[in-house]
């Protein structure tokens, strides 16, 4: 090694709101300078570790694993202790180990965002490490500050306890700064008196000069401070970018030395971390088994089990897999496989029928892994697992959302706590998230972030740079507004770094020795630790992983079997279920709303047009209905109809493409071509297809000349070889995994076959599963009405906290909503009430609820909500006399709170005379509007009464069709006629300043959104949102989709609508309003005439508000008690008659 400098301190973008150092763009720099190692030592955690350690090492640089800690005294102490800087740098793998070791015991015991080691835990995994002394924020700080030798000295002794004489470096860390001269002088004298090597470094943070602003916005993120705070807490001088050698030798010119000692310990560094060296967990064998006879035995037990042993195709194919099972080593991936699928299947937690390729093996299927007979289904294990390329098998289990945990917690208790972890992953700054933190850090307006922020489409990983590119809006904003463009650049300069630490969704790590030894790590969930590597890093170290995901469309279709057993006393076999009528009608009829991969507008289309029989044709539409293969959706349906004929290249193409009708779909149709005609095995095949896949011209002139080489030794032309080669280049980025798509059509049948059936328990189960999202729940409870399925209010004595399916009295089976479907209303208060009732039968009254159930989960606003929503209608009282009695309750309680005489659990236990008086004798009977306000607020939709009763009457009358099914439509008419009711109205103004809107339009079935341009406009303003119906001509929108462009407007009066409905307003005055006493009396006058008549009072200072809970009767005499407070100008009445 020739070099005179090596950077041994550089943070990379893992040290996570820090440094803004891409790995990529440091190694660039380092080669460029001639440089031939480069030591990472990020803070706060190794995120990036092996990340960094591969980025260096295939650069063909020396890479030195590090990392900057900080270490205190006892983690005991609560008090602020002193933490002082340390950078450790392994040189061996032990050495990795102990670093790995400090970060896991770092961050695992992490409080209030302080992460450090104590002294003893350095002492206790110090082996294999280099100290360097921190710089001016290690132990030596003081010593520095007061130029005490001395007392530098006994900090040095302390460290050479732990390290060794020859394992500490005394640091010299320059940053640019004047005071630095004098630090150096005194360390290199303190070196010199301890007999210890002097060692220069640089921290380095950002890699070009001009990013030291991004710097500041990353402090001010992290931090929650202004870019200009940021900046104060920066050593004022202070750089850190990467230096030149050149640079480095000017800053530490005094101190050739140190410089010389960054090679040395370069040198000591040298070591290499085993990659790709699999470390399988070892599987408990019973005596005198091996791995491989243990799985040959449960996979022969497996395949009698599944009655098809007794079959010679099924038997040969298993022997097959065994040998290549064995022949790879992953006998014992199979078995722990297995047995925590064992387990699951035992405890009753529902499984998926496969995910990805391991549904085309047999051994996965005989041993229940997975539910795909791969033989019937024609699915080929050399795309699962191809001797031709080694590499650890990918088994990803779908298990039941809600007991995933178990299953985690049972493998956590199999191999032990400490060799398994959730995996790890890190958040990044995408584009909005990016221009939204930095316009905060940089003090821009609010309103000016939002508008910038909603200028980048959201489509799913677009970045910054392409926004600016291909959104003329964003161009506009910038272009309008210069200072903005500040924003946008520091933007572009943290995208895509790592923001935050989190867990994979689904990764889990099984390892046969602690994690801790082998990756650092981070705190987990459900009592299981996390590693900091991501997916990419935990495979590449060779450590053993799968995903098990939380599939909700399991726990839909178990709660859904509950239902129908506890209604109809049915046991539904999710195994043996058909494709029946029933199912058939369904899917032709595209009513799939609910159903597994069979939801969106554009497969209902393809299933309505295509009108699936059979399970193939269902795997045909998941795999056709993507990206690609889109295009080849009219073909395969013209072919599928005879009305386009079968066309295959050559006859020995039909037994391959037979079932698609000549089109390739499957990527196992790609590797059966390979085999038949060019001989390839289906090893060499599967290598073919991810060959072609890749697109580079190297890889496919070489894959070309395999395959047209195979295909002339097998007897056919040169030509045709070529032409079916580009046929499958055309189709490799196309093809659909059919060993994928025919396990997810496995659950889109039984979802199908489901709904078909046992359509309200079914839609119980999807709502239930929807309650936290209002818009799911609407759009499931207008699928419900279409059926003709009763969907019932929340009842406080009927209700579950799910939503469940209730048999009525005329025999019809309804969905009643469950108490968690309530806005407000929490967990913790629904299984409070739920309990209650259970325990001691149904609720009788306010105060009888609230004396059995704890106070403290049942708050007001709690009670409201349940009120307002309908859960108290059973009870025979009004919400409106409801929410007064409550009302009247907690000021009479409140009152005797300030009087001392009981205490906020008392609520409801002494209700006044008064109070009882009222529930009895006054009549406050529920406007229906509000009562449909109130639930649209807290449940999401109308359930009291049908809303759109007038829309269908409506659309029946003119005969036009439903917004779905508007949407819906193939094809693309010049002008729509739609009827619906007005959602939303939102006015905005056009550049020139003109007013335009946005209308939302609903009916029955859906809601869809209409532009309304300035010219059509002010016909829009005569028509006001409402009850009233609306007609609306409309084009769709060619760019956007379920977007229309409003034509013509004509509003429909319905039927069932009467005169206006009078209203009450009462004007109050400035001295009426600050007289409470007389404000509490005009109350008092109001309620002793109740009635219908909504009242509305006028402050003078300009606000208004309609009362909730008092209506009112219009007498004279009430007028004439209300012209007291007011006058008679303070009082105005609008009716069908206009004002009176």
């Amino acid at each position: 090694m020739v070099d005179e400098i090596v950077h041994l301190r550089v943070c990379s973008e893992y040290s996570l709101l820090y440094s803004s150092a891409r790995i990529t763009e440091v190694v660039q720099r380092v080669k460029q300078h001639g440089m031939s190692a480069l030591g990472v030592a990020d803070r706060r955690g190794m995120y990036g570790a092996l990340t960094c350690y591969q980025a260096i090492h295939e650069a063909g640089l020396l890479p030195i694993i590090g990392q900057t800690i900080q270490v205190g005294k006892e983690r005991l102490v609560r008090a602020e202790q002193s933490l002082f800087e340390l950078v450790l740098i392994a040189t061996s793998m032990e050495g990795y180990r102990s670093l790995t070791k400090l970060s896991s015991l770092a961050t695992l015991q992490e409080e209030d965002g302080l992460q450090y080691n104590t002294w003893d835990e350095l002492a206790a995994h110090s082996t294999g490490l280099l100290c360097l002394t921190g710089g001016i924020k290690g132990p030596l700080q003081e010593a520095v500050q007061r130029q005490d030798i001395t007392r530098g000295q006994k900090i040095l002794q302390g460290l050479m306890r732990i390290f060794g004489t020859e394992r500490v470096y005394v640091e010299l860390q320059g940053q640019g700064l004047l005071e630095e001269v004098k630090e150096h002088r005194f360390l290199a004298e303190l070196a010199k008196t301890a007999q210890l090597p002097l060692v220069a470094t640089s921290e380095v943070r950002y890699v070009q000069k001009t990013d030291l602003q991004v710097l500041d916005v990353l402090t001010g993120i992290r931090e929650g401070i202004s870019s200009e705070a940021a900046m104060r807490l920066r050593a004022k001088g202070a750089t850190y970018d990467l230096r030149s050698p050149a640079e480095m030798r000017e800053l530490f010119a005094e101190f050739p030395d140190a410089l010389r000692a960054t090679v040395d310990i370069a040198r000591q560094a040298q070591f290499e971390l085993p990659l790709q060296q699999w470390s399988m967990p070892r599987f408990p064998l019973p005596e005198g088994r091996s791995e491989e006879e243990e799985l040959a035995f449960q996979a022969k037990q497996g395949l009698i089990a599944r009655q098809l042993a007794d079959q010679p195709v099924y038997q040969e194919r298993l022997e097959n897999e065994l040998r290549v099972i064995t022949r790879m080593g992953f006998s014992g991936y199979f078995l722990i496989v297995w047995d925590f699928m064992k387990f699951a299947h035992e405890q009753g937690i529902s499984t998926g029928p496969g995910r990805g390729s391991a549904a085309g093996s047999l051994v996965s299927f005989v041993l229940q892994i997975t539910d795909v007979d791969p033989i019937a289904n024609h699915l080929l294990f050399e795309r699962f697992l191809n001797p031709e390329r080694v590499s650890w098998p990918d088994i990803d289990i779908d298990f039941e959302a809600e007991r995933r945990h178990e299953v985690i917690a049972y493998v956590a208790q199999k191999y032990g706590k400490e060799c398994v972890g959730h995996i790890g992953t890190l958040g990044t700054f995408a584009a909005r998230a990016a221009v939204r933190d930095v316009g905060r850090v940089l003090g821009t307006a609010q309103v000016e972030i939002d508008r910038l922020a909603r200028a980048i489409p959201a489509t799913p990983g677009i970045t910054l740079q392409a926004a600016i590119a291909a959104e003329p809006e964003l161009k506009r904003l910038l272009t309008k507004f210069p200072h903005l463009q500040r924003v946008v650049d520091l933007a572009l300069r943290i995208e895509g770094l790592p923001r935050h630490a989190s867990l994979h969704a689904a990764g889990i790590v099984i390892s046969k020795e602690p994690l801790a030894k082998l990756v650092p790590l981070m705190r987990g969930s459900e009592e299981v630790v996390a590693t900091q590597y991501g997916m990419d890093d935990i495979a590449a170290i060779g450590l053993l992983k799968m995903d098990f995901l939380g599939l909700r469309t399991l726990t839909i279709c178990d709660r859904a079997r509950e239902y129908i057993q506890a209604i109809r006393q049915i046991e539904v076999r999710f195994d043996k279920l058909p494709m029946d009528q029933n199912t058939i009608a369904l899917l032709a009829a595209g009513d799939t709303d609910g159903c597994f991969q069979l939801e969106s507008a554009g497969v209902k289309q393809v299933l309505r047009e295509l009108a699936p029989t059979t399970l193939e044709d269902l795997i045909a539409v998941i795999s056709l209905y993507r990206p690609g293969p889109m295009e080849q959706i009219g073909t395969f349906i013209k072919v599928r109809r005879g009305e386009l004929p079968v066309v295959y290249e050559v006859p020995e193409l039909e037994p391959i493409l037979r079932s698609t009708y000549g089109i390739l779909v499957y990527q196992e149709q790609i590797m059966q071509i390979a085999a038949t005609l060019a001989g390839f095995s289906l090893g060499e095949a599967d290598v073919l297809r991810r060959a072609v896949s890749k697109k580079q011209r190297d890889v496919l002139d070489q894959a070309r000349a395999s395959f047209v080489a195979g295909c002339l030794a097998n007897g056919y032309s040169e030509s045709l070889g070529n032409q079916v080669y580009d046929l499958i280049v055309r189709f490799a980025d196309y093809g659909f995994n059919r060993s994928h798509a025919a396990a997810y059509t496995m659950l889109a049948h039984r979802t199908a076959y489901l709904k078909a059936n046992y359509r309200p328990e079914y839609m119980a189960a999807l709502m239930t599963d929807a309650v936290s999202r209002p818009d799911k729940l609407e759009q499931y409870a207008r699928a419900c009405a279409r059926a003709g399925i009763a969907v019932l209010g929340p009842d406080l004595n009927r209700s579950q906290a799910a939503c469940v399916p209730e048999r009525r009295a005329n025999g019809e089976v309804a969905i009643r909503l469950g108490l968690a479907a309530v806005k407000h209303v929490g967990v913790a208060a629904v299984e409070q009430i739920v309990h209650a009732r259970e325990q001691g039968g149904a609720f009788s009254s306010l105060q009888d609820l609230y004396e059995r159930v704890d106070a403290r989960a049942l708050t007001r606003r709690v009670i409201e909500s349940l009120i307002q929503s309908g859960a108290f209608d059973s009870f025979g009282i009004s919400r409106r006399k409801l929410l007064l009695e409550l009302d009247r309750l907690v000021g009479s309680v409140k009152a005797k709170m300030q009087g001392g005489q009981l205490t906020m659990r008392t609520l409801f236990d002494e209700p006044t005379q008064s109070s009882v008086e009222m529930i009895q004798g006054e009549a406050l009977p529920d406007d229906p509007k509000q009562c449909a306000l109130w639930e649209q607020e807290l449940i999401g939709f109308i359930v009291s009464y049908d809303p759109f009763q007038a829309v269908r009457e409506a659309q029946q009358r003119l005969h036009l069709p439903s917004i779905q099914q508007i949407i819906e439509e193939k094809g693309v008419r010049t002008e729509v006629q739609m009827i619906g009711k007005v959602a939303v109205m939102r006015q905005v103004a056009t550049k020139k300043g003109d007013p335009m809107g946005f209308l939302t339009l609903e009916d029955h079935t859906a809601r869809v959104e209409l532009v309304i341009f300035p010219v059509l406009f002010q016909d829009w303003m005569r028509f006001q949102q409402g009850e009233d119906l609306l007609q609306v001509a409309a084009r769709r929108d060619p760019n956007r989709e379920n977007v229309f462009i409003a034509v013509k407007f004509q509003e429909i009066p319905p039927s069932s609508v009467a005169a206006r409905k009078p209203q009450l307003f009462i004007r109050i005055s400035a001295d009426l309003e600050r007289d409470r006493q007389r404000l509490i009396a005009l109350r008092q006058t109001l309620l002793k005439h109740p009635g219908n008549v909504p009242v509305t009072l006028i402050y003078a200072s300009g606000k208004q508000r309609t009362l909730d809970v008092v209506k009112v009767a219009l007498t004279a005499e009430l007028l004439d008690a209300v012209t007291t407070f007011v006058g008679r100008e303070g009082i105005s009445v609008y009716g069908a008659s206009g004002e009176a």
